[in-house]
């Protein structure tokens, strides 16, 4: 019975209410969210505009939809309610960084992609541009090395672009070009990062034929202070380490290729693991990887300010260890940042930014590559450490990863100082409406110091019969004696640039106008000493070592800029858009008569669905917009053959010392020499870009599409002839504008945001394909067309491979390829691989071999990042995924050099002749080994859990009556789940040799507050 009355008073407490929702127009919004606030009852309206609801009586309805503002209306009496939802014009507002501005976004006539500095907070690596990839379209991101303060993520702006410098121009904070970069830069302290793709660039002129990085710092905003702190800590781990075969494994395949190598009665020992001194089991990288590497981070910072003054101030510290077993490796970095805002009357403001950076690295004396590749090369049946403890011996090169990868060698210790300085002003001058002038300065200083100390190490020997220290005997290894090397390197940096802007409003046209001129200018300069013969390693210092072969040396250079810029643009009631960029800039790395270029770029934009005919018409689609653009921007970098930049002057005779010089008094005397023939015709790389793009958002903003078509030409490449002059002249040739290329492709953003009912719910996919093709360069003539570079892919020049046509699984196909003269060597045997007669001659030679259609850099990338929240909770997905790329990866195997477990899988053996494998091979003695070809060609497509982040953000009294106005536990994590292919390596790190430092995957706990 209580039951029943308690029944009939809840329905008495119901009611029925309905409803029109419309926008400020009157149209109707499909798709409201209709919620009880604090509950989870709720319904969306239908298509037009309306909606049925049964609530409580005494609640309270709320109304949300993306793109407006949330209302909130009292039930009360009303059996009816109509709401008129207004357009969030914090969003409509919405401006992106361009080159020396910013634009509302609905008015930007170029490609330009954008993140903001809280969707990279969420990645925990200490390098930034790993925290990039996947989450812009455009933006291509392979990460092929990871050790802790060591390079990141490689990026390519819509991909391959020329035979040299493929790099972006990188701006922060209004400066191009920091020393420094953005690998270092603190997440915690970026407001938001822009990328200029097309024409956009064109006002960054000679170094923007690449792309252009806009990064803006935090600054600070009207309100009291606001204190907010961010922890975290948490270990990495290689996403992927080669998984090599074990003692009995090899032993095996080597009595395959070399019978006799090991007996029975050792075959049984490394079987059963009998015993560890006679019998090892060495799996090299366990030995030198530890289960988990530890890392840290934590910022404090504080902004606010008062109409007059705005302050922003952060302090940041991060920490890694790197993956080896001894922490040999290890980056820590501190950081300042402080931007500081002054109004000192109506007309007149200040900008000023102060960042000071300190990082501390420390690595092991041999280089990463040297330490992964011995321990790929070693072999299982060595020892790392005897069951004793003492290092085991000399096991490849004379040496020992184990040993090498700890400080007991030596190590190599980095610290960079960076002190980075901004100020800028802006007067608005009061007679003439529209008018602003403006002034920015930067001055930026990088200290590096370097103290690389390598020692002799003692490595141990087994007599093969005692077992225990006393049958070992040490020999001192590598050196003789402790080296020690000291680099001390100084940068200075400063730039200048003034800019007169105008922007009016007359009526319905809108104009902007802006002029200006930069000068910028660096300088280095560095000194190296060396000392061996120390009588002790414990204090490095060069003083106390010996003067027998000590030597000095130093280095430096100089680069200023000159170059004058503007920009022009109109628009009609926003919906006709106009400009014109422009810059004329001159380099030092050019002779007088070549030294200024002109780079325009040209954009027009339509938003049709501003058209009253659209409005009245196309009701589905509530926005649309057409872009197009052209430009021509340029490039003057030069990179070496190692990818570093040449600062040379090509225009110039340069030249080199020689100890081995004149006779002067019974002297040999240093003779300065020509080392370079100079080229006075040297001038601006060029690249030429058209792009076309659509914009649309249909469902009342919450589906949104943005896509690209582009096509780039590259000209007059900076690069050194490669064939048409024999190598035997002896002569080293200057760069020429010898080359031409090009790429196309397309990119495209969608993105979907919504709500139902306490949800909130977002998806959005970003996708790039670009495909770069060498149109003309200086090649070898009189070779089949399979093998030009001409046709093909930038990186294929670097390779010709034969082509794996299978396995010669018997005698039987041996003797029939001989019989058609298809075998490539005498010596063919059983298991080895066949290769393809392609010029159809009847004879396998080095014409048959070809340029491979692709390259390591992939052609397709995709990012697809989910989103939730949920009352207190917030989710966050970042998946990654790339296809076309393929990489080259072969194995010194045999007598010296483990081999692949996959590769003993899958070997060719007379009892499994028909495997999908080549048999066991020794180093490069098979003909298949010492011969590139495509058998050892891997697809490298992938797809990986890139980023995820679950939070959790508590909201109750008490935090506030604590003073903490937001209290947030999160998780998070890097590279947690890799789906690919290539199996034995990280797919991103194209590495042939498998003998890089490994990738890693992250896992993270932290806790962020605001005061």
């Amino acid at each position: 019975m209580l039951c029943i009355m308690f029944t009939a008073t809840a329905f008495a407490q119901q009611k029925t209410i309905k409803g029109t929702v419309v926008d400020a127009t009157g149209e109707p919004l499909i798709g409201v969210n209709v919620s009880v606030k604090g509950t989870t009852i709720g319904i969306i309206t239908d298509i037009d505009g309306n909606y049925t609801l049964e609530v409580p009586s005494k609640s309270t309805i709320v109304f949300s939809y993306i793109g407006y503002q949330t209302q909130e209306v009292a039930v009360s009496n009303q059996s009816t309610i109509n709401v008129t939802l207004k357009e969030d014009t914090q969003k409509l507002e919405e401006v992106v960084v361009v080159g020396y501005g910013t634009q509302k976004k609905v008015t930007v006539t170029g490609s330009v992609a954008s993140v903001s500095g809280e969707e990279l907070k969420a990645s925990p690596t200490t390098n930034l541009t790993n925290g990039m990839v996947g989450r812009m379209p455009g933006v291509i991101g392979f990460q092929t090395a990871d050790e802790p303060g060591g390079g990141g993520t490689t990026i390519r702006i819509r991909g391959t672009n020329s035979l040299g410098s493929n790099d972006p121009l990188v701006v922060i904070d209004g400066v191009p070009d920091r020393d420094g970069g953005m690998n270092r830069l603190n997440p915690t302290e970026i407001e938001s990062i822009s990328v200029l793709k097309d024409a956009s660039a064109a006002i960054y002129g000679a170094r923007a034929a690449n792309g252009v990085i806009l990064i803006t710092t935090k600054r600070g905003k009207e309100g009291k202070p606001v204190v907010s702190f961010n922890a975290s800590a948490g270990f990495s781990q290689p996403t992927r380490l080669p998984k090599m075969t074990n003692s009995y494994e090899y032993a095996t395949m080597l009595n395959e290729v070399l019978p006799g190598s090991f007996s029975d009665e050792q075959l049984e020992g490394f079987r059963t693991h009998a015993n560890p001194w006679k019998y090892p089991d060495t799996d090299w990288f366990d030995e030198i990887v530890k289960g988990a590497s530890p890392l840290y981070r934590a910022d404090i910072g504080v902004s606010g300010g008062t109409e007059k003054v705005k302050y922003y101030a952060n302090f940041g510290a991060n920490g890694e260890d790197g993956l080896y077993r001894n922490s040999a490796n290890r980056y820590d970095q501190y950081s300042l940042r402080t931007n500081l805002d002054v109004k000192t009357s109506k007309y007149v403001d200040f900008q000023l930014g102060v960042t000071a950076r300190l990082e501390d690295t420390k690595y092991p004396a041999k280089g990463a590559g040297d330490i992964f590749g011995a321990a790929r090369r070693s072999r299982p049946d060595q020892v790392a450490w005897w069951p004793s403890g003492e290092p085991g011996p000399a096991v490849e090169r004379g040496d020992n990863p184990a040993v090498t990868s700890t400080d007991l060698a030596g190590f190599d210790h980095y610290k960079n100082q960076y002190i980075q300085n901004n100020l800028s002003v802006n007067i608005k001058v009061p007679w003439i409406e529209g008018l602003t002038l403006r002034g920015n300065g930067s001055y930026d200083i990088h200290f590096q110091n370097r103290r690389l100390m390598k020692k002799p190490v003692y490595l141990y020997t087994w007599d093969g019969t005692t077992e225990g220290s006393e049958g070992l005997s040490a020999s001192k290894q590598w050196l003789d004696t402790p080296q020690l090397e000291r680099k001390h390197s100084e940068q200075i940096g400063w730039m200048l640039n003034g800019l007169i802007d105008y922007n009016r409003t007359f009526g319905q046209h809108t104009i902007g106008v802006t002029f200006g001129m930069e000068g910028q200018k660096k300088q280095y300069e560095e000194t190296w000493a060396f000392r061996q013969g120390f009588i002790s390693d414990s204090k490095p210092e060069l003083s106390l070592g010996g003067e027998e072969g000590q030597s000095a040396r130093g280095y430096s250079w100089k680069e200023t800029r000159l170059n004058y810029f503007g920009r022009a643009s109109y628009n009609y009631l926003e919906r006709y858009l106009f400009e014109f960029v422009w810059r004329v800039d001159g380099s030092y790395r050019f002779p007088k008569e070549s030294r200024y270029g002109f780079f325009p770029g040209v954009s027009l934009a339509w938003r049709a669905s501003e058209e009253n005919w659209w409005k009245d018409n196309i009701r589905f689609i509530d926005y649309f917009k057409l872009r197009g653009s052209v430009s021509q921007t340029g490039n003057d970098a030069l990179v070496d053959g190692d990818g570093n930049y040449d600062h040379s002057i090509q225009y110039l005779t340069t030249y080199a010392f020689n100890n081995a010089g004149t006779v002067f008094g019974g002297q040999e005397n240093k003779r300065l020499y020509p080392s370079r023939t100079p080229n006075p015709n040297i001038t601006w790389e060029v690249g030429t870009t058209y792009n076309v793009g659509l914009d649309f958002k249909f469902l009342q903003n919450r589906l949104s599409w943005e896509t690209d078509v582009f096509y780039h030409k590259r000209t007059n490449m900076l690069i050194s002839r490669n064939a048409s002059l024999p190598e035997i002249t002896g002569i080293t040739l200057p760069r020429e504008n010898l080359g031409e290329m090009k790429n196309r492709g397309f990119e495209s953003l969608v993105s979907w945001q919504d709500k139902i009912g306490e949800v909130e719910y977002g998806a959005s996919l970003n996708m790039t394909y670009a495909r770069n093709e060498i149109t003309f360069w200086d090649e070898v003539q009189n070779v089949p067309e399979y093998q030009f570079s001409t046709g093909r892919p930038v990186g294929s020049r670097n390779m010709l491979l034969y082509v794996a046509d299978g396995i010669f699984h018997t005698q039987a196909e041996i003797d029939e390829a001989r019989a058609k003269g298809l075998l490539y060597s005498d010596n063919t045997v059983p298991g080895d691989i066949r290769f393809k007669d392609m010029n159809g001659d009847g004879k396998i030679d080095g014409l048959d071999r070809i340029r491979p259609e692709k390259n390591q850099e992939p052609r397709f990338v995709a990012g697809l990042t989910l989103t939730a929240k949920w009352k207190g909770f917030d989710l966050m997905m970042l998946w990654q995924g790339a296809t076309g790329a393929e990489v080259y990866i072969e194995t010194w195997s045999g007598l010296v050099g483990n081999f692949l477990k996959s590769d003993y899988d899958k070997r060719w053996t007379p009892e499994n002749p028909y495997s999908e494998g080549p048999r066991t091979w020794d180093r490069e003695n098979q003909y298949w080994i010492n011969n590139d070809n495509t058998y050892f060609m891997r697809n490298a497509n992938y797809l990986r859990l890139k980023n995820i982040e679950l939070g959790y953000t508590f909201n109750f009294e008490g935090l506030k009556k604590a003073g903490i106005s937001n209290l947030r536990l999160y998780t998070n994590g890097t590279n947690l789940i890799t789906i690919d292919g290539v199996k034995d390596a990280d797919p991103e790190q194209r590495d042939a040799s498998l003998g890089g430092y490994p990738l890693r995957k992250i896992i993270n706990f932290g806790v962020q507050a605001t005061f």
